[in-house]
């Protein structure tokens, strides 16, 4: 349970994103499709909002909600290539990691 805590600094748990998304690959067809495609993205509710909010311009998250998806390096504070391969995951499809407190993006017209 604990073998990937010294790098993400959580024990293994369906409680965490990465399992989540690593179930969703393997069972739903859609995600799969959308990963070979080059369409799919994840990330946690601040992720998606932001997605959104923006104009589908900015795909970001903050380094405190990439932290609980134990795909996340804790000392780097960047995704970690070792976890998602673990978890079968694609770096590509996960948002950007930035701080607490710089500007991510704009409201876009309309929001």
């Amino acid at each position: 349970v604990d073998a990937l805590r010294g790098r993400c600094g959580l024990p293994l748990s369906t409680y965490f994103s990465g399992v989540k998304l690593r179930w969703l690959i393997d069972n739903v067809p859609d995600v799969q499709r959308a990963i070979e495609e080059g369409r799919c993205m994840f990330g946690t509710v601040d992720a998606w909002l932001l997605y959104h909010l923006s104009g589908r311009k900015v795909h970001a998250t903050d380094i405190t909600n990439a932290s609980r998806t134990m795909l996340m390096n804790l000392e780097e504070g960047q995704w970690d290539t070792s976890l998602c391969e673990t978890f079968g995951v694609p770096t590509e499809i996960l948002p950007q990691i930035c701080s607490n407190s710089e500007i991510y993006g704009h409201v876009a017209a309309g929001c």
